[in-house]
């Protein structure tokens, strides 16, 4: 760790400067994780959901799937988009 007491303000402010940068990239990193993790967790749900189902069950929601009348993603949108 650098010896702040031994450095200029502008050496400082720069130090300062960059660690902000880093914990922009880092928080922006964050939410792409927390993206793809939140994806990855209700995939897991959906199927562990239709693990519980029956033949008849699965074969009911494939024609309801099949018929449309549950919107696909790319007519939703994401969650969270805005």
């Amino acid at each position: 760790m650098p010896d702040y007491n031994q450095m200029t303000i502008e050496e400082l402010e720069k130090a300062n400067q960059e660690l902000m940068e880093q914990r922009q990239k880092i928080k922006d990193e964050q939410r792409l994780i927390a993206a793809v993790l939140d994806r990855k967790q209700a995939e897991a749900r959906a199927k562990a959901k239709v693990a519980r189902m029956s033949d008849p069950e699965k074969a009911a929601l494939a024609q309801v799937l099949k018929a449309g009348s549950i919107e696909s993603a790319e007519a939703v949108g994401s969650p969270g988009a805005s």
